[in-house]
């Protein structure tokens, strides 16, 4: 997934200070990329609920898809504003669409931000349909790029990435597995990885091209086979029965 179109979104979205930092990633292998190719193969009425939606790409992108029924919870107030723009309702917290259930639940890079991930993620549960679905990514703390400074001694935090330091919690793929299977009413369906996006810091003329993509895929691929290690970010489809 990457169109002309999502692969300028970025360039089209105004500056939001702090959330600026969190830039949408339409590239191969990506976690928006997976997540929007995802959300394109449900019907154009879904309910949608997009938790930490951010800068709203997400909902910019499926909007001019076609999608109608979108929500979004937003604690940022620049960002919520903005929201409103492409979701019919964006609310602060969870507790507005208590009487709601929804079909699809994005949460995209949002449980390393909560003091407590599983009882957030049985609260998400909660609003889910049954039968709906639960698309679900998290950095992966064992990830080579930590891994091999921590042998050497350094674990410094950055300003965004794996090591960002916001984030309240870290990540491996049988923690993230533990913790859906800790809800009783959810059952992941598939587990998936993705990629570093060099994207965001390599010239365009480097990346958008069909050899650099053939580069992403093996990547993937790589990803895929040994996410523990090379998977950037855990990525996991998750149904509620």
């Amino acid at each position: 997934m990457e169109s002309h179109e999502t692969a300028n979104i970025n360039e089209k979205l105004p500056k939001q200070g702090a959330l600026d930092k969190y830039k949408f990633k339409p590239f191969w292998g990506s976690s928006h990329s997976w997540a929007i190719a995802e959300c394109l193969k449900f019907p154009k009425e879904t309910e949608v609920l997009d938790i930490g939606c951010g800068s709203s790409a997400i909902g910019m992108t499926l909007k001019n898809a076609g999608f109608a029924n979108l929500y979004a919870v937003e604690v940022d107030e620049e960002a919520k504003e903005r929201a409103r723009n492409f979701y019919k309702i964006v609310e602060s917290s969870f507790e507005p669409f208590a009487d709601k259930k929804f079909d699809l639940i994005l949460l995209l890079d949002v449980l390393e931000h909560t003091p407590h991930p599983e009882d957030f993620l049985e609260k998400v549960g909660k609003l889910i349909k049954p039968g709906g679905t639960l698309l679900i990514s998290v950095p992966n703390i064992a990830h080579w790029s930590v891994r091999i400074p921590l042998f050497f001694g350094f674990f410094n935090y950055t300003s965004r990435g794996l090591l960002d330091r916001t984030h309240l919690q870290f990540f491996t793929r049988s923690r993230l597995k533990n913790i859906i299977n800790l809800e009783g009413h959810l059952r992941i369906i598939r587990l998936g990885a993705s990629i570093e996006p060099v994207e965001l810091i390599l010239p365009k003329i480097l990346w958008n091209n069909p050899f650099f993509r053939l580069f992403s895929l093996l990547r993937l691929s790589i990803a895929s086979l040994l996410p523990g290690l090379m998977a950037y970010q855990h990525l996991a489809i998750v149904k509620k029965i």
